[in-house]
């Protein structure tokens, strides 16, 4: 028996109930699955977690939830089960050595869990403010399937394996979460501002905003915040504020809503609030009376900067809103998975993009690579165990080991 098989075996002694008598008999049928009664306990439980959720998945459906008798068929069905599920977990609480224990263990958890949300249904109920929760709650039954696990004599092992790489696996995470903080983060920048209105120059974007380039600098660099709404305050529209100022005016004006923002997100606000068409129309205007050639090249050049911004402003808005929008961006795009819902437009959006996917599909396989090696590696080592006893017929025994290590009898060489 190897050291895993006999850490499972401790841990089942434990739970379960000393002697012949009917506590342990129930223990083999519901916990163990190697007679044939617990093996039909097994089936049965499984086929009464697939209709569990086949009933909780059909009731969503919209043909049948404008069937009343349909659905109060449903209905009782789902009862039918709560109360097996229900009688399930108090019989796994009679059956256990302790129970207490139990009740706190990952499984009997899980177990609570798939009968509440019923009796939280039918003690709250589910009004109008309530549906959404109680139905978020119901949810949690789908934990039932959780259940499969104790079918998988293997899956102790599979654990077991991943414990032993868990340091390989939480450094291949680190890596990842690293490479998508920091390709959501640069893709962010790219795609809400690259060949965008702040790439402008502060001069053309100073003939759109009417102000000077220095007050747009230091909106841009952040070292300033410049007011959008005055509301009922009296402070002046395009009004430079410090951080301090800002501070001050947020406290003063508390009850007066005012609006102000700094960096580019600024001079983009500003931009989408100016009438460009407008003010197309008047240059234009103004071209045709011009007095003087000078004053008509002047305008004339106004107009470009106008409808080049006109034209950078009417792309299609970004959808990076944000840097956590990017990093799922980031996720989808690593794992291959693609959504469509979140895509570069930009050429070094792109590029990045590229790279990502190339970058996800190496690492994708890591996780496996790991524990396929782990799993190698221990039947490397139960392959150089020595037979097993002929005197009890433990397996597990040492090839140098000269007694064995259940009943001690000398070995033969």
């Amino acid at each position: 028996m190897s050291s895993n098989q006999q850490r499972v075996q401790r841990r089942r002694d434990s739970l379960r109930p000393e002697g012949q008598n009917l506590r342990g008999t129930i223990y083999d049928i519901i916990f163990e699955a190697d007679s044939p009664a617990g093996k039909a306990f097994d089936i049965a439980l499984l086929f009464a977690i697939l209709v569990s959720i086949s009933i909780e998945s059909l009731q969503t459906v919209p043909g049948f939830t404008q069937q009343p008798q349909l659905l109060n068929l449903f209905n009782i069905s789902e009862w039918i089960l709560t109360f097996l599920f229900t009688i399930e977990y108090l019989l796994r609480l009679f059956c256990v050595r302790k129970p207490l224990r139990y009740i706190f263990s990952f499984w009997g958890l899980i177990d609570v869990l798939s009968i509440l949300p019923s009796y939280i249904t039918y003690f709250i109920g589910t009004s109008s403010r309530s549906f959404v929760i109680i139905r978020s709650i119901r949810l949690l039954r789908v934990f039932r399937v959780l259940k499969l696990w104790r079918m998988m004599n293997e899956a102790d092992e599979l654990a077991s394996a991943i414990w032993k790489v868990r340091d390989k696996i939480i450094v291949f995470v680190a890596v990842v979460l690293v490479a998508v903080t920091i390709s959501g983060t640069l893709m962010y920048h790219i795609e809400t501002y690259s060949q965008g209105i702040i790439d402008e120059p502060a001069e053309d974007l100073a003939v759109v905003l009417n102000l000077d380039p220095t007050t747009i600098g230091k909106v841009m660099d952040q070292e300033n915040y410049i007011v959008l709404e005055t509301g009922a305050t009296p402070l002046k529209y395009h009004q430079l504020l410090t951080p301090d100022e800002y501070l001050n005016a947020q406290k003063e004006y508390n009850d007066d809503i005012f609006s102000a923002d700094i960096g580019p997100d600024a001079i983009v606000k500003m931009v989408a609030a100016v009438n460009l068409e407008d003010m197309i129309d008047k240059l234009e205007i103004r071209i045709e009376t011009a007095s003087t050639p000078d004053t008509q090249s002047t305008l004339e050049r106004e107009l470009e900067v106008v409808k080049s911004i006109r034209e950078i402003n009417s792309r299609p808005q970004s959808k990076f809103t944000s840097i956590p929008q990017s990093m799922y961006w980031a996720i989808v795009t690593m794992t291959t998975v693609g959504y469509g819902d979140v895509v570069p437009q930009t050429a070094p959006g792109k590029v990045i993009s590229a790279m990502l996917i190339l970058l996800g599909y190496s690492l994708i396989i890591v996780p496996s690579t790991f524990v396929s090696a782990e799993f190698l590696q221990k039947r490397q080592r139960n392959s150089e165990e020595a037979a097993p006893c002929e005197q009890c017929g433990a397996t597990g025994q040492r090839s140098d080991a000269d007694f064995c290590y259940r009943c001690g009898v000398r070995y033969q060489r």
